[in-house]
């Protein structure tokens, strides 16, 4: 399956007025429906295992399904991973965690730019293929896709995703 080169979502604009005071907080009971979650963290090398950390409490809190769970956690790693092999000390990338219907969701933000340079950005495209191989072959195995593209504004750097779709959903129904 060929990856996408295209980010699945932009960031949502700020609407140009707001309610004063805000809507109350949504006070229902998380379901896996609701899971929607983003991380902002340092690039520095426990950085993948604190944010799997954080993901297994967010999915679990969910009630994300048990099929799901262990490759949920190693996609969140492994994005983190790649994202902070992409943005140098000192900078943050952002893990987002999101369920989307049947498929679980991970995007992870860098912080370096794609290059304007033909070659250049098919060497820096080849590198990140690279380092993706196991996300790939993760995303594959659960019947998901997964890609990588410039960020939208106002983020910046590239945004890196893949999807896991719950085993139960792709089965057919008898």
């Amino acid at each position: 399956m060929p990856h996408a080169v295209v980010a699945p979502f932009a960031f949502q604009a700020v609407p140009r007025f707001t309610q004063c005071p805000p809507p109350p907080p949504d006070l229902t009971e998380p379901s896996p429906a609701k899971l929607v979650y983003g991380l902002t963290l340092p690039s520095a090398s426990e950085t993948p295992t604190i944010a799997q950390e954080a993901a297994e409490v967010m999915l679990e809190v969910h009630g994300v399904e048990e099929e799901l769970m262990d490759p949920a956690l190693l996609l969140v790693y492994e994005l983190t991973v790649h994202a902070c092999r992409f943005t140098g000390a000192g900078e943050l990338v952002q893990v987002v965690i999101r369920r989307n219907g049947d498929a679980l969701q991970v995007t992870a933000h860098d912080t370096h730019a794609p290059h304007a340079h033909r070659r250049l950005a098919a060497a820096c495209d080849e590198r990140r293929r690279g380092s993706l191989s196991d996300v790939r072959e993760l995303s594959e195995r659960h019947h998901g896709e997964w890609g990588f593209g410039a960020a939208y504004p106002p983020a910046a750097g590239v945004c890196t995703w893949a999807t896991l779709v719950n085993p139960r959903a792709s089965r057919p129904t008898p």
